[in-house]
C-alpha cells in the first residue's frame, strides 16, 4: 500500500512571481481587488505596486504551481475575469517571471 506522505514525497511544487495589471470596474477600489487576487488557487501573496490611474493598479503576485511559468500565470489570468466580475482585464509581465 503506498502511504500519502511517499506520494507526497515525490509531488514537486515550484513558486514563481511577476508583476501583474489589473482593470477593474470603478465601483470596485485596488484593495479589494488585492483580496480577490490572494483568494485565487495557487496565490501565496499579493503586493501592492503602482496605482496607473483609478480603474488600474499592478500587484507583484506570487503562486505555487506544478505547472510551468507561463501556464500558471496564464490559468491565474483566466480564473480572475471567470471569477470576479469586477475585474475586467488581467495582463501579464511573462519576461519579469521569477522563480523563487
Amino acid at each position: 500500500m503506498i502511504k500519502l506522505l511517499n506520494i507526497l514525497s515525490e509531488v514537486e511544487f515550484d513558486t514563481y512571481q511577476t508583476m501583474v495589471s489589473v482593470v477593474y470596474s470603478e465601483d470596485t477600489g485596488s484593495s479589494e481587488i488585492a483580496e480577490m487576487l490572494r483568494a485565487m488557487p495557487g496565490v501565496t501573496t499579493v503586493a501592492f505596486g503602482t496605482a496607473l490611474g483609478p480603474t488600474r493598479h499592478t500587484f507583484k503576485v506570487k503562486l505555487i504551481t506544478q505547472k510551468s511559468p507561463q501556464e500558471a500565470f496564464d490559468s491565474f489570468k483566466e480564473n480572475a475575469i471567470k471569477r470576479y466580475p469586477p475585474v475586467k482585464v488581467v495582463n501579464v509581465d511573462y519576461k519579469s517571471i521569477e522563480k523563487k
